[in-house]
């Protein structure tokens, strides 16, 4: 499945540089490992056409006790 994203422009660059390789987010869309997350660029008013895809390799979360807080996860990609 793919799950089409809005990014910041900073870190987008990242996840593009490869530099981020995980992503915070609400868990809302039942991410699976394996899964393709498209990526678009948004600057808070419109998507500026820049997009990049990464697959899930790893989602933690229900670790609420380490300071994930609940209804949250975070996505390991590559």
């Amino acid at each position: 499945m793919e799950h089409e994203l809005k990014i910041l422009p900073e870190y987008f660059e990242e996840v593009k540089r490869r530099n981020k390789t995980f992503e915070l987010r609400e868990d809302n869309k039942n991410y699976k490992v394996g899964d393709t997350l498209r990526l678009l660029e948004f600057d808070n008013e419109h998507y500026t056409g820049r997009e990049c895809r990464r697959t899930i390799l790893y989602i933690l979360k229900n670790v609420e006790k380490y300071g994930l807080k609940e209804g949250f996860v975070i996505l390991a990609m590559k």
